[in-house]
Order: structure tokens, then C-alpha cells, then sequence
């Protein structure tokens, strides 16, 4: 559990571990440099419950401190819950005897979103499936499927991959796709275990944000994957960069995404020409046009 100035949410969230009918677990709480008073409320709880262990990093990002929990942790399956979010009271017990009885690596459920501002919840979508090699690559290619508050993945498969990038966003949807590359597999349920919490802080009031990071890391794996999945990958990135252009309202916006895709095509002649031409000269909505029509 990674935590940056969590006071807010923090009680919860730990209390709905410790009230788990599954019993043999450890919290790991990572304090990311919080200003707030999440080092007293952290030292309350493991006060009460020698299950629970925290470490203290300067702010690093999640990223980080979610690797510092892994390397310190005991146990072979990690699950991972910040400190904003919840788990049903039966989620581990659950999701531990799915895991034993899949040959999977990492298994993952169907959570809740609730939104503290309008009290509304409704779900991820989940379903019951399995994902594995080239089909398992296109469907999280196409969009990240884990809810990562319900995750149940072998420490030694992470470690295998090099631990979370720490990009601040998308980092998961990065190991996810990298254990895939390594061949692991995932299995899924549709039973809703876990609930996220929307709030002003939260990453789904991101989404802008994270579009632009899930866009990078594809091209990041794109960039040295292996020759058996450069189409696959080439063509998702596609996909996301057709998303993109459907969100940007504004000639700014627009500009700065034509910087981002010419650098990530930089030896693609068609893009190249396409930036030496000035938005200004034909119209920012027909040049937008035209890259629509380059990236089909």
C-alpha cells in the first residue's frame, strides 16, 4: 500500500485488510514522503496488528513505492491496495483459492467504482476469462482490463519483469503488458471484490492524462519488442492515436500531440512531411483531417 498525504482515506482502507476473513497476510505501507498525518495514523495500526509493517521514502511516486513494497515483502503472491480504495471483507479468501486452483501467474476480479462526489456506483466490467500470448496481448493492447486494487501476481513473475516503471501513470498497465511478453498468463473473475474510489485526487480524474502515458508506454515496449509482435503493437498504437485525436478540441492541443507522434515516427517519412506543413496554412481542422487519414 503506497501512500502520499492519505489521512483522508487511510483508516479504511487499512481497516478493510484487517478485517479480511482470510487471516494470513501482511501489510506493507509505504509512506511516499507524506507531509500530512499519515505517519501517526500508520503508526497506530502497526501499533495494533503485527501484521502490519511500513517503510518511510522521500516522495518518489507510486512507482517506487510500490516496488519498495514488493522487495521488502515476505510472502510469494503479492496483492496491492491503496490508500484511497477498499476490499469486500471476503476479497482474499476469494481471490486465494482462485489463485491456487488457475495455473495462472496473476489473477485478478470485477471491483466497484463509486464516486464519493454524486454517491453513484457501478462496476469495471470484469469478465470470466483467460489471457494468454498474441490474443492475451491484443485484448490489454485495446485497453488496460485490471483493476489493480484486485490482483493477485507471483512476486518472483514481477521481479522477472523489473518491477513497476515509475511513471506516476499507467505503470501498471506497463507490467501487465510486460508479463504478457514473458509469456505469463492471467486469468480473470466477474465477481465484484473490491471497490475504487472516484475522487478529485483519484487517476480516473486523469484520463486525458493517461491516455497520453498508456500511448507511451506501447511505444516504449514497440520500440524493442520482439519482431513476433511489432505489427501488433504497431497497429494498437494506432488505435490509441486515433483516440487521442478524437478527444483534442483546440489548435494548442492538437499541435502538441502532431510533436508527440512525429517524434515517436521519426523516421517515418509521411509524418515528417506532414509536421514541415502549417496547420495555419490549410486550417487546424483539415490538417487534422489529413493525420486522421495517416493513422487509419
Amino acid at each position: 500500500m503506497p501512500v502520499y498525504n492519505g489521512e483522508a482515506f487511510l483508516n479504511e482502507a487499512v481497516n478493510s485488510v484487517i478485517q479480511q476473513s482470510y487471516t494470513d497476510w501482511e501489510l506493507i505501507i509505504v509512506d511516499d514522503g507524506s507531509t500530512d498525518n499519515t505517519a501517526k495514523i500508520i503508526n497506530d495500526f502497526t501499533s495494533l496488528d503485527n501484521r502490519i509493517r511500513s517503510f518511510y521514502q522521500t516522495n518518489k511516486k507510486q512507482g517506487l513505492a510500490r516496488n519498495e513494497g514488493i522487495k521488502q515483502a515476505k510472502g510469494k503472491i503479492i496483492a496491492f491496495l491503496d490508500a484511497d480504495d477498499l476490499w469486500e471483507v471476503h476479497k482474499l479468501e476469494v481471490m486465494v483459492d482462485f489463485f491456487h486452483q488457475s495455473t495462472c501467474e496473476l489473477v485478478f476480479s470485477d471491483a466497484y467504482l463509486q464516486d464519493d462526489a454524486t454517491a453513484e456506483s457501478k462496476r469495471f466490467g470484469v469478465t470470466n476469462t483467460n489471457y494468454s500470448g498474441a490474443k492475451g496481448l491484443e485484448s490489454f493492447l485495446f485497453y488496460n482490463r485490471i483493476p489493480l486494487l484486485t490482483v493477485l501476481v507471483k512476486r518472483e513473475a514481477i521481479f522477472e519483469v523489473e518491477l513497476f516503471n515509475n511513471r506516476g501513470i499507467s505503470e501498471d498497465y506497463e507490467l501487465w503488458l510486460k508479463l504478457l511478453l514473458r509469456g505469463f498468463e492471467f486469468k480473470s473473475t466477474s465477481q465484484a471484490l473490491a471497490t475504487y474510489r472516484v475522487h478529485a485526487q483519484s487517476t480516473t480524474h486523469q484520463d486525458k492524462l493517461a491516455m497520453d502515458a498508456n500511448i507511451d508506454v506501447i511505444y516504449s515496449l514497440y520500440k524493442n519488442v520482439n519482431p513476433l509482435y511489432k505489427r501488433l503493437f504497431g497497429d494498437y498504437l494506432k488505435v490509441w492515436y486515433r483516440r487521442k485525436l478524437k478527444t483534442i478540441k483546440d489548435r494548442t492541443a492538437y499541435l502538441n500531440f502532431l510533436n508527440v507522434l512525429t517524434l515517436q515516427h521519426r523516421d517515418n517519412f509521411k509524418y515528417q512531411l506532414l509536421l514541415k506543413i502549417n496547420p495555419a496554412l490549410l486550417g487546424y481542422r483539415f490538417h487534422k483531417r489529413l493525420l486522421s487519414y495517416l493513422i487509419r
